[in-house]
């Protein structure tokens, strides 16, 4: 896998039309050598299983979140290890004596068609369970439509991961599913929003272009950070130490 850089990251600062969580996610999986070329035929549970060894790569180890109690609206982090979570794909759900699969392929579809709501519902069931849209919508209205979208979204959640914790406050047991694309992708959406600001001290200090600092790989960007910022902190002590800057 090459070495993350600005331009991968800049992706995520402004998304582009069209492209949700996954459509983004693939792009820099593909961008990065992460994965087999053909990342759209993967199953739901094979593309988390690659998302947590992209995290990994690109932003450590450990997941930080948090969760909030409904018993007494505590909010609770949770801090553990990604390599606790596990791989293994549990069976996949059963509809009408069908098993429903889908797999990045169709949600790149569906994302693309910025589908929501009654219509993303039926087209996601209509792929899961290889219908017409009018079959799955017809599917969707019997008696059972709970028990269809319960299936669904199981089909929908990959690795169906779940953290399970205690609040601290009150210790009411929590619950927190975990969409990993939708949490990576949230993670670098924040890294993305603190790279301009990255990219504007560099090019003030080195008087770089835009596009040199974005092709930098990334951690040398932060290596150029360091030493600006620790040239400002000797810059700050030099001004008040006497004999030096100030006397």
């Amino acid at each position: 896998m090459r070495s993350l850089c600005g331009q991968d990251e800049i992706a995520f600062h402004a998304p582009a039309p069209g492209m949700g969580p996954h459509g983004r996610l693939a792009r820099l999986a593909a961008d990065l050598n992460q994965g087999p070329p053909d990342l759209a035929a993967l199953d739901l549970a094979a593309w988390e299983a690659l998302l947590l060894d992209l995290r990994a790569a690109l932003i450590g180890p450990r997941i930080d979140a948090e969760a909030h109690c409904e018993a007494c609206g505590t909010g609770n982090a949770l801090i553990f290890p990604a390599a606790d979570l596990p791989r293994a794909p549990g069976d996949p759900p059963v509809l009408d004596g069908r098993a429903l699969s889908l797999t990045l392929g169709d949600l790149l579809a569906h994302e693309a068609r910025g589908l929501t709501g009654e219509t993303a519902l039926t087209a996601l069931l209509a792929s899961a369970m290889g219908l017409t849209p009018d079959a799955a919508a017809r599917r969707l209205a019997r008696p059972d439509r709970g028990s269809v979208v319960a299936a669904l979204e199981s089909a929908a959640s990959g690795l169906g991961l779940e953290i399970a914790s205690t609040c601290t406050a009150c210790g009411a047991a929590l619950v927190l599913p975990l969409d990993v694309a939708t949490y990576l992708d949230a993670e670098l959406q924040s890294r993305a929003a603190r790279l301009l600001d990255e990219v504007h001290l560099i090019a003030l200090t080195y008087h770089w272009s835009q596009a040199e600092i974005l092709s930098l790989p990334l951690a040398r960007r932060q290596d150029y950070l360091r030493r600006i910022m620790a040239s400002r902190t000797l810059g700050d002590v030099a001004t008040g130490w006497p004999g030096i800057g100030g006397m």
